[in-house]
Order: structure tokens, then C-alpha cells, then sequence
């Protein structure tokens, strides 16, 4: 029963951190509406009125929401520790570099910059060879996963036409909650349909 409910808050917190990487850059340009992606990274939420708070706190929430969810499909997905160490690794890089970007400002450039180009490199690679390692039993998430990881990566194409790394930015993050989602979906579904409820609640 503790399990159950551990599993349950888990769920809700997990959905809650997507709702709020999906919603809190809306808000966020919404209260700056001279913002321009073309112009200024995402990072600029992070050190300006009024939406300084909001964007840092977002990004705290998102590194603890995408490894708990990741950390979760890993335990689910992969029985064998000799995928799941390499993944666990580079998970555990990416979450605590995304939870330093959040926490030291652009003020700070080169000390923000580091943790930054860490979580979109580790990352991205966590993504690819999540859905290699996965490929050589289920080709379908597989694939899809190596198709993200790839996405991610040919995201930085957008630095070459544009002066600031927003626009680059915004896709990699998007690349990040849909990956998010779907796993998340998916482990809620096969476990949905093992589950005895009945109900919505079979899903969580």
C-alpha cells in the first residue's frame, strides 16, 4: 500500500513538472512581452523582473521531474546493468548540471554557461543511447528515442542563423517534454492495462 502511494505521488508530481515546463515559458513571455528568442537565450527569464523566480524555480522543478521520470523508465525499461549504469551516469550528470544552470545565474556567464552545455550534452546523449540500448529488444520507443536524441542534436543548426541561442533553446526543451511525455504515457499505459483497478485510477 506505501509503495502504491509513493508510486502515486510520484505520478502526480512527475505530470505537474511537465504542465509547469509547458506553461511557466508561456507566462513567462507573456509578462515580458518585448522578449525575443532571436535576440536573448531562455536564461534572461532568469535574471529579469518580473520572471526571474518563476523560470529559476521551473527549471529546480524540471531537473528532479526529468530524472525521477527518466530514472523510473530506466528501472522499468532496462533489466540489465550493463545498459543501465552508462544511462544512470549520464542522467545523474544532466539532472545535477540542469539544477546548476537553474541556480547560478547568466550574471555569472562562464560558471552558468559550463552546467548548461553539460545538460544539453549528456543529455542529449542519455536520450540517444536510451533508445539504442532499447532498439535491440523493442525497435518502436527505440527508435523513437534515437529519433528524439537525433532531433536534439540537429537542433544546434538553429545557432547558425540566429545571433542568440533562444530559438535553439526553445526547441531543445520541447524535444525534452515530448520524450518526457511519451515515456511516461507509455509506462503508465502498459502498467494501466497489468493494473486490477478499474477506472482512471488503474492508470496511476
Amino acid at each position: 500500500m506505501e509503495y502504491l502511494r509513493i508510486k502515486l505521488l510520484r505520478r502526480v508530481y512527475l505530470i505537474f513538472c511537465i504542465l509547469l515546463g509547458i506553461l511557466a515559458p508561456i507566462y513567462c513571455w507573456y509578462l515580458r512581452p518585448g522578449f525575443n528568442p532571436m535576440e536573448k537565450p531562455l536564461s534572461d527569464f532568469g535574471i529579469q523582473e518580473p520572471t526571474w523566480l518563476l523560470w529559476n524555480s521551473t527549471l529546480v522543478f524540471l531537473a528532479t521531474g526529468i530524472f525521477l521520470n527518466a530514472y523510473t523508465a530506466l528501472r522499468y525499461y532496462f533489466k540489465q546493468r550493463r545498459f543501465r549504469y552508462p544511462l544512470k551516469v549520464l542522467l545523474l550528470i544532466s539532472s545535477f548540471s540542469l539544477f546548476f544552470t537553474a541556480t547560478i545565474p547568466m550574471d555569472y556567464e562562464v560558471f552558468h554557461k559550463i552546467p548548461a552545455f553539460l545538460f544539453f550534452f549528456t543529455y542529449n546523449l542519455f536520450v540517444f543511447l536510451f533508445g539504442l540500448f532499447r532498439s535491440l529488444k523493442y525497435l518502436r520507443t527505440g527508435v523513437f528515442s534515437m529519433f528524439i536524441g537525433l532531433s536534439m542534436l540537429c537542433s544546434l543548426l538553429l545557432l547558425l542563423p540566429f545571433k542568440s541561442y533562444g530559438v535553439f533553446e526553445i526547441v531543445y526543451f520541447a524535444l525534452i517534454l515530448i520524450w518526457n511525455i511519451y515515456f511516461l504515457y507509455s509506462r503508465m499505459k502498459e502498467e494501466g492495462i497489468k493494473s486490477k483497478e478499474k477506472g482512471f485510477l488503474k492508470f496511476f
